[in-house]
């Protein structure tokens, strides 16, 4: 009874609060405790001119018992009214709470300080509430330091604070039982529970690759762990190894320092493919009438225990979304990290601040630039930067480039006038130098003569690149001819073996080529680093099938003339028995040769269906001439019967030369293939 008593007089008191001093209350209460600090930090973010003393002088606010410090809090009976009241009917303002608590503590985690651990709790905690995205990261991020720095139980402390959020992610479940459970086995590694080790590889199992590059570590370790204490053959695996940053600085093999990311990477990517062996450009036609491109390339062996910033291909400036999209992995088809848009415009705009600063002290060799020009761009892009104003980044860079001449233009524009695609590659965790990725582009379909269908597509390659190009063959159709359109002056030899065509003995169009750009695009030549090539391909319905048609239609001719003849020859009876089956005979054949989908295991059934439509309607006029002059039969001999019959043959026998006319015109489309020459 007194409990409620006090309830009624807390929210009493609540309520004769005014409007500005109960928002401020309310935004308050998703904290446990509260300091002058706080308030003022939510009284900035309400825009309101709120005293702290005022505030803290409220009767819903008390002090903290048992503690030392001056801290004090909001009363607990208040904070769980207001929480559940916010959560349930103002969720706008609840999330909006969180999201403030949530930047007031956050702290870096470089270097990772114990004495901020209750900040980098709390943060993930508020996160895992108002933004399940970014607590995932930080906790993959907060754990992989902790685990570095040797602290599992602080790590143990971040999961339990994920999981105690209701209504989380499965996704960061997964991330928080996977860190709980790896903390408990290093925590005591000599006493570990078989039952921990059991879970560990259930929730490893159920969970799915992130693209995390922390979380992906995490859970490397956490597969070595399950690995050594179920067969114990492996050997224990070191955190020093299992956890290595993304970048470190260090010392090369020629004992120099090495340069910052930011360089490095604008470096490799001024000088792409230098780190590319392979490229295989591999196209596919699918059902929902998009391209399929899946790109698989093979880079050169990085040197052991590295991890590395690699650019892995180029794309053209407008395909950021297509960048950005990108699932790459590698040939053991683990997840591998790769850098978004803007995080590459981050590390560019680095580079081209340090190029700027370091040309702003030597003199234009022949241009007009000056060094406070330089010096001018190079502190308004570190300002944007600082400010994450990534369109004013994208305007800087490029102003760096047209108020650049010389070395340092061409500088520039190789590391910004292409999106690279940049995949962090982690020796330590054993990924494989072979990635593969793939998107979706558009591609156009028209029907040529009675007999083909011409397929366009765009492509778009690095000229630098020796590339491999792989068209597709198309179940039911023949491929006729390819041909390629492009700006920049290409070789194209095809690959002849044998063994890469379909059926021994015939001479078709290969579908392998290696594509070489001429070299005359590289320096200052107008070409550039990419190619948009647009490959046509023609496909032509097969020779069997033209065959099998023309065999139908003889046999539709033939029951035609015995329509025409044998009633007068045979019995009636007879003669009903015999064409009845003949009908039968003749529907079910046009039945199979008319259905797209005669093949189960057939694909692009939609292109097989436009190319081979007017030999299925030559079909389809000659069974039912045949079937319709079989089935009059059935009334006798008589001039009607003998006049359908006549008719029947009549277009059974046009039907025939057309399909002949189809034939000559199918041989006609068909080019062999030129296997080496200038295109």
């Amino acid at each position: 009874m007194s409990t409620d008593i006090i309830e009624r007089s807390i929210l009493a008191s609540f309520h004769r609060l005014t409007s500005s001093e109960r928002s401020m209350i309310e935004l308050l209460s998703v904290y446990r405790t509260l300091d002058v600090d706080i308030i003022d930090h939510t009284a900035r973010a309400l825009g309101a001119d709120q005293e702290s003393a005022r505030i803290l002088r409220l009767p819903m606010i008390e002090a903290r018992r048992g503690v030392g410090d001056d801290s004090v809090r909001l009363r607990p009976l208040l904070r769980q009214f207001l929480l559940k009241r916010l959560r349930d009917e103002d969720p706008v303002t609840y999330h909006r709470a969180h999201r403030l608590a949530a930047a007031y503590f956050h702290q870096p985690l470089e270097p990772l300080m114990l004495g901020r651990l209750g900040w980098y709790l709390q943060e993930i905690h508020h996160l895992a509430v108002s933004h399940p995205g970014r607590a995932f990261s930080r906790l993959a991020d907060f754990s992989h330091s902790a685990l570095m720095a040797g602290h599992p139980e602080a790590a143990s402390r971040g999961a339990a604070e994920a999981l105690q959020v209701d209504g989380a992610p499965e996704e960061l479940k997964f991330l928080a039982d996977v860190v709980r459970t790896v903390s408990e086995i290093l925590a005591s590694p000599a006493q570990v529970d078989e039952r921990a080790i059991i879970r560990l590889d259930g929730i490893l199992t159920a969970s799915r690759p992130s693209s995390d590059l922390a979380a992906l570590r995490i859970a490397q370790l956490a597969r070595d762990l399950v690995t050594y204490y179920s067969v114990r053959l492996a050997p224990l695996p070191r955190m020093s190894t299992a956890l290595a940053p993304a970048v470190l600085p260090g010392a090369s093999q020629s004992g120099l320092s090495e340069v910052s990311t930011g360089l490095s990477l604008a470096e490799a990517v001024s000088h792409f493919p230098h780190s590319v062996m392979s490229r295989v450009h591999k196209v596919e036609f699918q059902e929902s009438g998009a391209a399929l491109h899946s790109i698989k390339t093979t880079l050169y062996t990085q040197r052991a225990g590295t991890v590395t910033y690699q650019p892995v291909d180029l794309f053209p400036a407008e395909a950021g979304d297509t960048l950005d999209s990108l699932d790459v992995r590698d040939a053991n088809g683990w997840t591998v990290h790769s850098l978004k848009v803007i995080e590459t415009q981050i590390y560019m705009a680095s580079a081209v601040s340090s190029w700027l600063n370091e040309a702003t002290g030597e003199e234009s060799q022949g241009g007009s630039t000056s060094p406070a020009l330089r010096q001018e761009i190079s502190r308004s892009l570190a300002s944007a930067l600082q400010d994450r104003e990534h369109e004013t980044v994208g305007q800087l860079l490029q102003t760096a480039a047209d108020q650049s001449d010389g070395n340092l233009r061409r500088r520039i524009l190789s590391a910004t006038q292409y999106l690279p695609l940049v995949a962090v590659l982690d020796a330590n965790s054993g990924t494989s130098q072979k990635l593969q990725y793939e998107y979706e582009g558009p591609f156009q379909v028209k029907r040529l003569g009675f007999s083909g269908v011409s397929v366009s597509l765009e492509l778009v390659l690095p000229t630098q690149v020796k590339n491999r190009l792989e068209i597709p063959r198309l179940d039911g159709l023949e491929l006729a001819e390819f041909r390629m359109e492009s700006e920049v002056p290409y070789t194209l030899a095809a690959n002849s073996n044998r063994h890469n065509w379909p059926q021994s003995g015939t001479r078709e169009v290969p579908n392998q080529f290696t594509v070489v750009f001429s070299r005359d695009n590289e320096g200052d030549a107008p070409y550039g680093r990419l190619a948009r090539a647009n490959p046509h391909l023609l496909y032509v319905v097969r020779k069997e099938d033209i065959v099998r048609v023309r065999q139908v239609n003889l046999v539709c001719i033939a029951a035609c003339l015995l329509a025409i003849f044998v009633p007068y020859a045979l019995n009636g009876a007879v003669w009903s028995n015999i064409f009845s089956w003949l009908t039968m005979i003749l529907i079910l054949v046009d039945a199979y040769y008319k259905n797209p989908k005669s093949d189960p295991g057939a694909s692009n059934q939609e292109l097989r269906a436009t190319a081979s439509r007017p030999i299925k309607s030559i079909l389809g006029v000659n069974v039912l001439s045949a079937v319709v002059a079989a089935s009059t039969t059935n009334a006798g001999a008589s001039p009607t019967t003998l006049a359908i019959s006549a008719t029947g043959l009549g277009l059974c026998l046009l039907m025939t030369s057309f399909l002949h006319i189809v034939g000559r015109q199918r041989n006609r489309l068909i080019r062999y293939p030129v296997l080496e020459g200038r295109m």
